[in-house]
């Protein structure tokens, strides 16, 4: 993963919906993509390779694309006082958490039996993807296309 930083801390938490309980790694910032396993923690940002696209966990509880000055999307209308945090799931699904460890939002995307190879990347398009089988197909877009 191309990153500015991480931190080597490593957390137990349990999987939404399937229930499983995986280890990662909390993300500080960086660029492009977040991984199985990475958190984006409230007050971090990740950055499309052109740098000109933001993905920012807010500490509202929502994730927000800004481009241009602007919020171009938000992951919901609601705001959570207690957010913790987003992370890319093993399952496939990339889930918003609260510090009581309740997920406050996700994708939908997870697959029965996981997919280890699923990212998220922050495009120079403005737009946020879901990617499964390592790239070769999208599975959700935030539809935030510049």
């Amino acid at each position: 993963m191309n990153t500015n930083s991480q931190l080597n801390s490593t957390h137990l938490h349990s999987s939404t919906p399937s229930q499983t309980t995986t280890q990662h790694k909390s993300l500080t910032m960086g660029y492009g993509t977040l991984e199985n396993g990475d958190w984006l923690m409230v007050g971090m940002s990740i950055f499309s390779k052109d740098r000109s696209v933001e993905l920012r966990m807010q500490d509202d509880g929502k994730l927000a694309i800004y481009y241009n000055n602007r919020c171009a999307w938000q992951s919901t209308d609601q705001q959570i006082s207690n957010a913790k945090g987003a992370i890319m799931q093993g399952d496939g699904n990339l889930c918003i958490y609260d510090k009581n460890g309740k997920a406050t939002w996700h994708t939908n995307t997870a697959a029965p039996s996981g997919d280890n190879k699923t990212f998220l990347s922050v495009q120079d398009d403005g737009n946020l993807v879901l990617y499964k089988n390592g790239g070769a197909t999208p599975i959700w877009s935030s539809k935030s296309n510049k």
